[in-house]
């Protein structure tokens, strides 16, 4: 059985918002690429394009780093000759995650695993209470932080830190050797989805902190809701020459702004090897598997 998908695709646009945020409500995603935040904040490095057919809602990515690929359909289950058309027509799904590979016919589709893409999930209470020995080393240099700058403070964000927030993302790039030195997202890739957090602060209902000393910011956070249960964090930024910085604002960030949510994802690795040192430093309760799917 096949039929011909009669689909029009149409650049994402503040348009969709409504409409995007009650599919995601119902779907209640575990991946963070299903984040409606990261489908705004990163349009115009994803490229995504949006189409309705039936009862579903269709997300199509062309990231300028791979081939496009769909993301799982949002909608009832779907049925395998839905999904086979869907393949035929773009040529891949990614990002899948694994309950719901079940859907497609398993003798006519290629599954690969997307390591680089697993997202890193934490209990929020372990996060803040950084109990045990595996623990020390964040204990310490937290520790070690809160006696040098004893009056830190953390300031809630919206929209009008905008100049601030900016400012010190540039000085962490110079940080870390400059803007042409950044990977795996290059300066102006995040420099712009961080203008498209502020520019869309109160439409993506985004959560955000400050780290100040003696009236200077000092590094920031951005997360948002993925799902009723689980915070994603989007940006996460801290003065390098300050020991302990980065993860003070990290335990601030779960113990003060992300309260209401019992887990914390943290995203990817993108396959870059400090990321991965970094993200399993904090020990994750689980790794969130995302897979790619082609015609066999």
């Amino acid at each position: 059985m096949s039929w011909k998908l009669d689909l029009s695709w149409k650049p994402l646009d503040l348009n969709h918002l409504s409409f995007i945020r009650q599919a995601l409500a119902a779907k209640n995603p575990e991946v963070s690429e299903l984040s409606l935040a990261n489908l705004f904040i990163w349009q115009e490095f994803d490229r995504p394009k949006l189409a309705i057919y039936k009862d579903y809602l269709l997300l199509w990515l062309s990231p300028p780093n791979e081939l496009p690929f769909l993301l799982e359909p949002l909608g009832p289950p779907p049925s395998p000759f839905f999904l086979m058309e869907l393949l035929h027509q773009v040529g891949r799904f990614s990002r899948l995650p694994a309950n719901f590979l079940s859907y497609f016919p398993q003798d006519k589709v290629l599954i690969r695993e997307n390591r680089d893409q697993f997202d890193y999930l934490y209990w929020r209470e372990e996060m803040v209470s950084l109990k045990g020995k595996k623990f020390d080393g964040k204990r310490n240099l937290i520790r070690r932080f809160q006696s040098s700058f004893p009056d830190y403070e953390i300031k809630s964000m919206d929209q009008n830190w905008r100049r601030e927030a900016m400012n010190f993302f540039l000085c962490w790039a110079e940080q870390k050797g400059g803007k042409e030195s950044l990977s795996p997202l290059n300066f102006k890739d995040q420099a712009r989805a961080l203008e498209l957090a502020f520019e869309l602060w109160t439409a993506l209902d985004l959560i955000g902190g400050a780290l100040i000393i003696r009236g200077e910011i000092k590094g920031f956070f951005i997360a948002s809701s993925l799902n009723r249960q689980t915070a994603v964090i989007h940006f996460h930024y801290a003065d390098l020459k300050l020991p302990g910085a980065s993860q003070t604002l990290l335990w601030e960030a779960c113990r003060q702004k992300l309260s209401p949510f019992p887990l914390i994802n943290l995203e990817q690795d993108l396959g870059h090897p400090g990321l991965k040192r970094a993200k399993l430093s904090y020990h994750p309760c689980h790794l969130v598997a995302k897979y790619d799917v082609y015609p066999a």
